[in-house]
């Protein structure tokens, strides 16, 4: 019962930080829904197409933090809960399980990659340093953010089991990967067809 307790409280928690979609609420303030313009995406590389870049920093901080807080409070702020197995990687794939399908925007946000960043940040920063080292020479070569995000979510779990030799790390973490993969499927399906928007496409954007 006191896994459950634990379990069932950090998905609430976790899933409604995960709702709150920055880039949609700077959107609905200036006035539009985000998902109608640019890519389509509820999440920073579209702020950064549709509204400029400080829409685009902002987004990014918020989605990073509201990752970080809950899965940091978990590992260290919280003591109780070091027993519960995997739980601050659970916290962490219910964060963006809350910003992928967001129940106030009928489940349609953003794809997860900020976040992911924030989770990464609070459970390992050398992992953080790799991913963006991995993004930085993927958006040098294809401009193309959305292979940054599905190579870095494949990299996630491979790593973790590796360092922890945890499978039920491994379990939400590989679950979360075919996540992310799924929701860029459209990315690639233009990609193939050259109409994917890229880091090109945004250079004009103050």
């Amino acid at each position: 019962m006191k896994l459950i307790f634990w379990y069932l409280t950090a998905a609430v928690i976790s899933y409604l930080l995960g709702c709150i979609n920055t880039a949609a609420i700077i959107g609905r303030l200036k006035g539009f829904d985000i998902r109608e313009k640019g890519s389509g995406n509820a999440g920073a590389s579209n702020a950064l197409m549709t509204m400029g870049k400080g829409a685009a920093v902002c987004t990014t901080i918020v989605d990073m933090l509201k990752a970080f807080l809950p899965v940091f409070a978990v590992r260290v702020l919280i003591p109780q809960a070091a027993s519960v197995p995997a739980l601050a990687v659970f916290v962490g794939c219910m964060v963006m399980v809350g910003h992928i399908f967001p129940f106030w925007m009928q489940f349609r946000g953003g794809k997860g990659f900020a976040s992911m960043l924030g989770f990464t940040l609070a459970l390992d920063w050398k992992l953080l340093i790799a991913f963006l080292l991995i993004t930085g020479v993927l958006l040098l070569t294809t401009k193309f953010i959305a292979l940054a995000t599905i190579t870095c979510g494949a990299i996630f779990p491979i790593y973790r089991v590796i360092l922890t030799h945890s499978l039920p790390e491994f379990i939400l973490l590989l679950l979360m990967f075919i996540l992310i993969l799924v929701k860029h499927l459209p990315n690639l399906r233009r990609m193939k067809n050259g109409s994917e928007y890229s880091l090109d496409d945004v250079k004009h954007k103050p």
